[in-house]
């Protein structure tokens, strides 16, 4: 990991023990490094880094020496333009120890074999932003990750589930509440709330409204049971890099009501509502006209056939071949 983690459903760390459970399944080796231990670096196939930021410099300038098959995928969830991105990545001096993690990112690209990225948007930003050359670029996609799962086949209930850090501005979710106000909808919430201001904040936003409920920190289990149940999960953050839960959701069957900002409308091949995340409007019309529409499995098969972890991680092996060769 290139960046610290403090939560366990920290997202960068989710992908990064999906993707070693699915190169597990197709007969890899992988693991995970902890500074605490020493490694014999030559022995690995490939070193893959998951963000970045100004640590990650240091530490591949060192691991270049003895192994130069290192890959990163950065997570850059883009809230700016790419223009901006340049100017950040540009702005610095080696020598005078002036820097950002976006001017280090430029530095060490030089030092890695390859950048993996999640999605089309992503790719324009590390390619335009960042100045990366598009022939050491690879699009992964990210996968669901239960794998147990089939065709929906139970009747699914009128309501629209969400699932986030609740009180991270990002997420939106305070517009989401504005929009069953005001279209009447019944919205279910669930995630975790970090502190006594946050529960504050969320009591006041849903105080007196019997359409829009709480249901806390879900576990696995409880998450899929709302998956299952739902009909509409909806996702309208102001800028995301993914949305996995909406990936999640929708191979439970659920319709979809995605963010226009970010890379998620590209999951899924126009079958999802996409909406402008600022427009309290359109989100409500969204979900309410998803709610009321009949119950079909278009996007389940889509998001079945491309974004399963063996089909992912098959792509990504293949990758990994061509970095080692390189």
């Amino acid at each position: 990991m290139g960046t610290p983690v403090v939560s366990a459903s920290n997202g960068v760390k989710m992908q990064a023990l999906s993707w070693k459970k699915g190169l597990e399944e197709l007969g890899h080796n992988v693991k995970l490094i902890s500074p605490w231990e020493i490694y014999n670096w030559k022995e690995f196939d490939i070193i893959h880094i998951f963000s970045f930021n100004e640590y990650t410099n240091e530490y591949v300038k060192n691991l270049y020496k003895i192994n130069p098959n290192i890959v990163i995928s950065p997570i850059l969830d883009p809230n700016h333009s790419c223009i901006m991105y340049k100017i950040l990545s540009y702005w610095g001096s080696q020598k005078f120890r002036i820097h950002n993690k976006f001017y280090d990112f430029r530095v060490i690209s030089s030092f890695v074999k390859g950048i993996s990225v999640r999605s089309k948007f992503e790719h324009d930003y590390i390619e335009g932003g960042l100045g990366i050359s598009n022939n050491r670029i690879d699009i992964t996609p990210l996968s669901y990750r239960f794998s147990e799962v089939e065709i929906p086949n139970t009747p699914k209930k009128n309501y629209c589930f969400h699932v986030s850090f609740l009180a991270d501005k990002r997420k939106n979710v305070e517009r989401l509440i504005l929009s069953a106000k005001k279209y009447g909808f019944n919205l279910k919430l669930a995630g975790k709330l970090r502190n006594n201001s946050e529960r504050i904040w969320l009591e006041e936003n849903i105080s007196g409204c019997n359409n829009i409920e709480y249901l806390g920190f879900l576990s696995d289990e409880e998450l899929i049971k709302h998956y299952k149940e739902a009909k509409v999960f909806a996702l309208p953050s102001l800028y995301e890099g993914v949305g996995l839960v909406a990936l999640e959701a929708a191979i439970y069957g659920c319709k979809i009501v995605i963010t226009n900002q970010g890379g998620p409308k590209e999951y899924y091949n126009g079958l999802a509502k996409v909406v402008n995340p600022k427009s309290i409007d359109e989100i409500g019309q969204a979900i309410t006209k998803a709610l009321n529409e009949p119950e079909d499995n278009k996007l389940y098969s889509h998001i079945a056939e491309n974004y399963s972890l063996q089909h992912t991680m098959t792509h990504l092996v293949d990758w990994y071949k061509k970095i080692m060769q390189s």
